[in-house]
């Protein structure tokens, strides 16, 4: 066995190539006009909870309310919709143009020549104990979740907020070389008024909400072409 011990961090030389594969990128982003839109997103919820009382039924699903796939019908009627959908399809274009900026140049797309189609966006509320088992979401690339209602506990809550697990395999010994991927998941508490940005193949599920204070989240997919 040859032990060889790191001195100094060696800089890659003009005939060596790193190559970073399957990056996972998560954009955490801030809705400005949050507070101005808050109680007439709330106000649009309890109408919708009124209209469909059953909502929609998933087998992820456990303890919530659920929305159709269909919030988007409703942005004549609610124009705090239209404030919501442009802060979604901002961060949509953004973490979508970070993330494939290399590529796209590579394949000489033009990304003004690129628009983001977004294809569903439903809303949840949890209820006591309710969680969102582990999943994906699938005929899109990216997904989102934006927090309009955050327990006050949600920072001192560890199980609060979005849990994504890695896309990696673990890695199984305490083998220093593979620090990086050893982390197998991460929780993301975001406060109210706060989305955040994933790809769509990301598996993600919540905790239970173990506060007395509610919880009501919007979510969204997104997917992109050349127009």
């Amino acid at each position: 066995m040859v032990i060889l011990n790191l001195i100094v961090v060696l800089l890659l030389n003009m005939e060596e190539k790193l190559y970073t594969f399957w990056p996972t990128n998560i954009l955490h982003k801030k809705f400005k006009q949050h507070q101005k839109v808050r109680d007439d997103l709330l106000e649009f919820v309890k109408d919708y909870k009124n209209k469909v009382p059953n909502g929609k039924e998933g087998s992820e699903n456990s303890n919530l309310y659920e929305s159709q796939y269909d919030v988007v019908s409703y942005i004549e009627q609610y124009p705090c919709l239209k404030e919501l959908i442009n802060f979604i399809g901002e961060g949509f274009k953004e973490v979508a143009y970070f993330s494939n900026k290399h590529i796209w140049e590579i394949q000489k797309i033009d990304p003004s020549s690129v628009s983001a189609k977004i294809t569903a966006l439903w809303f949840i509320d949890y209820l006591q104990d309710g969680f969102v088992f582990p999943h994906i979401h699938s005929g899109c690339s990216w997904s989102m979740v934006y927090y309009l209602l955050a327990p006050n506990t949600s920072k001192k809550d560890t199980y609060a907020g979005t849990h994504f697990l890695s896309p990696l395999n673990k890695a199984d010994s305490d083998d220093l070389g593979n620090s990086y991927s050893r982390e197998t998941s991460r929780n993301i508490i975001p406060s109210e008024g706060e989305g955040l940005f994933f790809p769509s193949t990301l598996v993600h599920s919540t905790y239970p909400n173990k506060n007395d204070d509610k919880k009501i989240i919007f979510s969204a997919n997104c997917s992109f072409f050349e127009k």
